[in-house]
């Protein structure tokens, strides 16, 4: 696993990844998400990240302290509604949305 990041840069990674996943999707592309996830950190300097998900590595193996759950304690990347695997799209503003959340309690 990679030197833990603080939240501010968790956040911005995974939104960032997010979003480019979210873009190829609307293109078609067919690759899953897992695939995208890998390509799209490969092809930002990223190694070894903990599930390749931002809010996995910052977590620490723990869902309890998710980034998401942080805003959201109903957050839950599994969700039917916006599942992350196969509703990337609804899931990416679901990101959108907790992100808006957090900014305004800070």
């Amino acid at each position: 696993m990679s030197k833990k990041m603080n939240l501010e840069d968790t956040w911005k990674n995974c939104l960032a990844m997010w979003r480019w996943i979210a873009e190829q999707r609307r293109k078609r592309d067919k690759r899953g998400v897992f695939k995208l996830k890998e390509v799209w950190l490969e092809e930002n300097g990223f190694k070894r990240i903990y599930e390749n998900c931002f809010f996995c590595n910052y977590a620490l193996f723990n869902c309890p302290a998710c980034p998401g759950k942080q805003v959201s304690k109903r957050f839950d990347c599994q969700r039917k509604t916006y599942h992350f695997e196969y509703r990337p799209i609804a899931f990416y503003n679901k990101l959108v949305a907790l992100n808006k959340k957090r900014k305004k309690k800070s």
